[in-house]
């Protein structure tokens, strides 16, 4: 049986040192020895689901950041009010353009997508009682950010939107604005072919630079941020 939007379990977050993860692997965790130089930054987390379980920006709004969650399940609306106030929550469907889709509900909310191969994937492991379809509208995370954020700088976007991941990006316009550092579902990227993976081409075009992995994401900095300048250059040659 899954559990619902707002109840989940009650074991604590993994502990790396003094520090507590909310991120599966310690993503956030990474992004904030990355991020080490931003007292206060903002960030925007695409395919936000949860405020708190297994969440890539949680472990910043603890330490007084603030930015925009957009996520396509409106079912996680009431748990963000509550747990993160100071956030703006959008209930939106990412892609690179606007068009109509059907947005797949699974009981894993985890596996929600818009994406027909992800969805065809996914839809052959639940009863039909646990799988919802909705007709939707997508907008670009680009709209989007210039609609919320507008100037802000944004120093962390984090994005995982189950098979739509690409596209996201492309509907961003990453060649107008930069974030500082992008962190992006990528579970099928090898370390022995990571040049012909389309994310890693897509945003080493954008003038991004790969620094790290884990088995579900990869970590991304914009090096021409003054706040990145710590990095040793020979860890981002290409």
């Amino acid at each position: 049986m899954s559990q619902s939007l707002t109840s989940f379990s009650s074991s604590p977050a993994p502990e790396f040192g003094h520090r507590r993860s909310y991120s599966y692997d310690g993503a956030d965790l990474i992004c904030a020895g990355l991020l080490r130089e931003v007292v206060k930054g903002c960030y925007i987390d695409a395919g936000a689901n949860h405020p708190t379980h297994n969440n890539n920006t949680f472990y910043f709004r603890e330490r007084g950041w603030t930015g925009l969650a957009i996520e396509g399940n409106s079912d996680f609306a009431p748990a963000w009010e509550q747990d993160r106030p100071d956030d703006l929550f959008v209930n939106s469907l990412i892609s690179k353009d606007n068009k109509t889709v059907e947005f797949l509900k699974y009981s894993d909310h985890t596996l929600s997508t818009i994406d027909p191969i992800s969805a065809e994937r996914y839809t052959g492991r639940f009863n039909s009682d646990h799988v919802s379809k909705e007709i939707r509208q997508t907008e670009t995370l680009f709209d989007l950010k210039n609609q919320y954020l507008n100037d802000r700088e944004i120093h962390l976007l984090s994005v995982d939107v189950e098979g739509e991941d690409l596209n996201c990006l492309i509907g961003a316009k990453l060649d107008i604005w930069q974030p500082g550092l992008v962190v992006v579902e990528t579970k099928h990227l090898s370390l022995y072919d990571i040049r012909h993976n389309e994310i890693v081409s897509y945003l080493s075009d954008h003038g991004f630079r790969l620094i790290a992995k884990t088995p579900l994401d990869a970590f991304f900095i914009y090096p021409d941020k003054p706040y990145l300048n710590w990095i040793p250059k020979s860890l981002i040659q290409v």
